[in-house]
């Protein structure tokens, strides 16, 4: 059930290219488990002239943003998992055209039109987990790392966002504090910031 929000509109163009590798990114990072509906799916909103995406699975934290065309903006909503997926999807048909997608975001319906096809949406109004505070402030100094263990399915989603020829740099700020990954590459206009927690070595 979606909980009761305060109805905030904004609309946004931009590439349909550049919102495909925003939200195929951030599903990377998505919950898959139904039953932590907090976790299950994307969350997005239109700020600063720009459309924001984020999605945690516990393990992992990824944040992506992209310039947009537009006006007003929008609180936090969160598209679930199936419906971003079947987003992507359509996203993926139009994007080899350079198509433009145009967003509105109203209150709990999210609308996405990309060529000749026309997505409207449920979103939930579940409060955005806290994330801000889990990366490292400004000026803080890297600790160096002679020994690192990551989940290998999690860490090779990285390179899916940053392509082939993209680079993955780890640093991590304190010992037991989750890496902050820096994405290099082809991102399509994305800004990344992306964090994983580490594993014991055995």
């Amino acid at each position: 059930m979606n909980t009761t929000q305060e109805k905030t509109i904004a609309t946004a163009s931009l590439e349909a290219k550049a919102f495909h590798a925003l939200l195929s990114g951030a599903l990377t990072h998505s919950g898959k488990d139904e039953s932590l509906p907090r976790l299950f799916g994307v969350y997005l909103w239109r700020e600063g002239g720009k459309i924001k995406a984020v999605s945690t699975d516990r393990y992992r934290l990824i944040v992506g943003e992209i310039e947009s065309e537009g006006e007003g903006e929008s609180s936090p909503v969160r598209l679930s998992y199936d419906d971003a997926k079947a987003l992507v999807s359509t996203l993926s048909k139009e994007k080899k055209g350079f198509s433009r997608v145009e967003i509105t975001l109203a209150g709990d319906i999210l609308s996405a039109k990309v060529g000749a096809s026309s997505l409207t949406f449920t979103t939930y109004a579940d409060e955005l987990p806290p994330y801000a505070h889990l990366f490292p402030q400004e000026g803080a100094e890297p600790m160096a790392m002679p020994h690192v263990s990551f989940n290998p399915l999690f860490f090779a989603d990285y390179g899916k966002i940053a392509g082939k020829r993209g680079q993955v740099t780890v640093r991590q700020y304190g010992e037991n504090k989750a890496f902050e990954i820096v994405l290099g590459g082809d991102l399509e206009k994305v800004t990344w910031r992306a964090l994983l927690m580490p594993m014991r070595v055995r």
